[in-house]
């Protein structure tokens, strides 16, 4: 490999040419076709409508660059767009140096397109003369629908290309931008946070992706269509399915047991799971069960021995299914805020186990505090204690949690992937059917 003067190169931009290299090489490795969109529209179509709704094209812009896999194009991570719309256009920015080939036909009705720029908020211009280049014909501008999936540079593509071609426009928010963590999570995001105040209000359809933002939009703007994207999960499986274990037997004298599901990391919080169950776990007959495996394993172990409670907690490594634990367990502590452990919860709401659990705002918006859950908040241990008090001495409340979780994951996610991807749609392609002209959305005082 050459050397390279660390002190003459931009280390972004070097990064930005790899990433270039590894997004053509995997063009090349799916045979993606090497065709002018124009071309490829003017040919017979692929797929043919079943002519029980009309054709919709649709147009959606997006800084998510993992869009740019060939291999998959889905917006919830459950359904392909190529099974959503007749035909659907991607357009993808990101910062970097501008791609040799910026359209990619993955699918016979999917298109992805690359718009680059060396910085970020050039971003929004190099999109809106990828689109002008690319989808605009002798008959005019060919998507019906603009879907903008951030208030950001998204919005800002999507608002010219609305008002230039009179298309509707729909915005997702998916993100809450008034928080301190939406702004760790990019050196960007700090000046991004002012724009939505002048992007939002061009929109008269909006989607949010959690009721929490949902109110936070109706709170600062009147929006004239505003919704939250529908959800998918099937969790009926496993609401239904009959308890195969009796932890009870597997781990005798306990007739408590608690669990914590993980990865035994650095970054695991375990640490204050043991802690605030440390004085549960006083009684000889209350357990805590840790299923997962990490480096840090021995750190929680040596953990459990400071404080005197390594009989009353079991690590188990091996378990491949963990739902027949989550089905016959008496309580799930979840300190944890990560993806993973967001899943988890899910799990266990559906299987009936009652939860104590960090509080974070996706959490919020399933949960309701002492009703279907504890929501403590993230660094309160004693909070965390107090809670796992209170559900080992109520057997009352413990029965209305499991009541009450279940029937807000049957009310709340879709169980059937088809009514999902008719809700899915149907709610985007609402934004064609709120009248243009209505006043734009206007920013509350």
């Amino acid at each position: 490999m050459a050397k390279r003067d660390l002190s003459l190169v931009d280390a972004s931009s070097h990064a930005s040419e790899e990433l270039e290299q590894i997004l053509r090489r995997t063009s090349a490795e799916v045979g993606a076709p090497q065709i002018s969109v124009e071309e490829a529209l003017s040919q017979p179509r692929l797929v043919v409508p079943d002519g029980t709704r009309d054709i919709t094209r649709v147009l959606f812009i997006s800084q998510d660059t993992s869009l740019l896999n060939p291999e998959k194009q889905s917006l919830d991570g459950f359904v392909s767009l190529a099974d959503l719309f007749e035909e659907v256009h991607l357009l993808v920015l990101r910062t970097g140096i501008k791609p040799l080939d910026p359209v990619l036909r993955v699918k016979p009705n999917v298109w992805i397109y690359t718009a680059a720029a060396k910085f970020w908020f050039l971003t929004p211009k190099a999109a809106l003369d990828l689109a002008e280049e690319q989808l605009v014909f002798a008959a005019g501008f060919r998507p019906d629908l603009i879907v903008a999936r951030d208030p950001f540079e998204s919005a800002i593509v999507a608002r010219n290309l609305a008002r230039r071609f009179e298309r509707p426009a729909q915005l997702h928010v998916l993100d809450d931008y008034t928080t301190a963590d939406f702004i760790k999570k990019s050196p960007h995001n700090w000046w991004r946070r002012f724009l939505p105040r002048f992007t939002i209000k061009s929109f008269v359809s909006a989607r949010a992706a959690t009721g929490s933002i949902e109110r936070l939009l109706a709170r600062r703007f009147t929006i004239r269509d505003l919704g939250i994207l529908p959800r998918y999960h099937s969790y009926s499986s496993i609401i239904n399915a009959p308890a195969t274990l009796d932890l009870k037997e597997k781990y005798k004298p306990f007739i408590f047991i608690m669990l914590f599901i993980g990865k035994l990391t650095h970054d695991s919080t375990l640490y204050r799971a043991i802690d605030a169950a440390r004085f549960a776990l006083r009684n000889p007959r209350v357990g805590l069960v840790v299923l997962g495996d990490g480096p840090a394993k021995a750190e929680f172990q040596k953990r459990t021995r400071i404080h005197g409670i390594e009989k009353q907690v079991v690590f188990d490594s091996r378990v491949a299914d963990v739902v027949p634990y989550l089905k016959s367990a008496h309580m799930l502590i979840a300190t944890d805020t990560d993806i993973d452990c967001d899943e988890m919860i899910l799990q266990g709401a559906a299987a009936g186990i009652p939860l104590v659990m960090s509080r974070t705002e996706k959490r919020e918006d399933l949960f309701e505090h002492g009703v279907s859950a504890y929501l403590c908040e993230e660094t309160d241990t004693q909070g965390f204690a107090d809670r796992i008090s209170d559900l080992l001495n109520n057997v009352g409340m413990r029965r209305v949690f499991k009541d009450n979780a279940q029937a807000m994951i049957e009310q709340r996610f879709h169980q059937n992937i088809e009514e999902y991807r008719e809700s899915y749609r149907a709610s985007i392609e609402h934004a064609l059917f709120v009248s243009s002209d209505e006043p734009e959305s206007q920013v509350k005082q």
